[in-house]
């Protein structure tokens, strides 16, 4: 499952999905394409799947921006914390 192993990756994968699923339909609506139940439900699923996709990247970035700053911050504590000893030897 490595494809799938990063936020950017289900953004560009999420972001694919929301132009396909508004690019359909408008060539539907210019007549390119004829309208079906099949093809309606299938814009509907991609549109679907890439708005979870957007979520799930959302998240993604969230959470590896919020664990950077939390090993940035235990990197400090622990500078301090030298500093602080190497000043009472």
């Amino acid at each position: 499952m490595k494809l799938l192993s990063s936020p950017s990756k289900f953004f560009w994968i999420g972001l694919v999905c929301v132009v396909l699923g508004f690019a359909l339909p408008l060539l539907i609506i210019l007549g390119f394409i004829e309208n079906t139940f099949a093809l309606s439900f299938f814009i509907y699923i991609l549109q679907l799947v890439g708005m979870i996709m957007g979520i799930i990247a959302a998240t993604g970035f969230a959470v590896n921006k919020r664990a950077k700053e939390e090993l940035k911050k235990r990197k400090e504590q622990e500078k301090e914390q030298e500093d602080i000893i190497g000043w009472m030897e």
